[in-house]
């Protein structure tokens, strides 16, 4: 049996959280940022793991930056307004459907969209993980109050590799090889 705290493949989904470009072009480290969503995004697609995208008020704010979206699975955004993705329908309807009880976290801001998030999965009964090098927010102290704020709430704050090894669970395999060209 493996600690609570550890990721599990099997009971584990990605939300990527509105990865757009005019709320990237102001976070203090979006290279970062952009490098692990993308990391976490194809190891998701290796471990056969499903994968949640919003986008916050996509007429305004447009789509997932191409950077991101060109590793995305095929998919239908949920589009929302609400700050919190749970406080979609459309994105709880689509959580529901999972049947799945992990959430890991990626995407912007780490303080308001993903913290409240964060915390709303929480409340439902979902374990959450936030790979504190996949969120940011527009200044650093932010993103260090709204991590500090989930470590808090009881959410797992980690890193995008020690999830993504957590995931994967052993060496020796295809998918590990695969997962090592994502990593390095």
């Amino acid at each position: 049996m493996r600690h609570p705290n550890l990721a599990d493949r099997s009971d584990s989904f990605l939300v990527v959280v509105d990865m757009q470009e005019p709320f990237l072009r102001t976070m203090f480290d979006r290279e970062t940022v952009v490098e692990n969503c993308r990391k976490l995004i194809s190891a998701a697609r290796v471990l056969d793991l499903p994968v949640l995208v919003t986008l916050q008020n996509a007429e305004r704010m447009g789509d997932t930056v191409p950077e991101v979206k060109e590793l995305l699975p095929p998919h239908e955004p949920v589009d929302k307004m609400s700050f919190s993705c749970c406080g979609d329908p459309e994105f709880n309807r689509r959580l529901e459907a999972l049947g799945r009880r992990t959430a890991i976290l990626t995407g912007v801001e780490a303080h308001i969209c993903v913290s409240q998030t964060a915390h709303d999965l929480l409340a439902q009964g979902y374990k959450v993980h936030v790979p504190e090098d996949a969120v940011c927010s527009r200044r650093e102290a932010n993103q260090r109050n709204g991590l500090e704020k989930m470590r808090h709430a009881g959410a797992v704050v980690t890193s995008a590799e020690a999830v993504i090894f957590e995931l994967l669970g052993c060496a020796g395999t295809d998918e590990f090889r695969e997962i090592l060209r994502v990593v390095k």
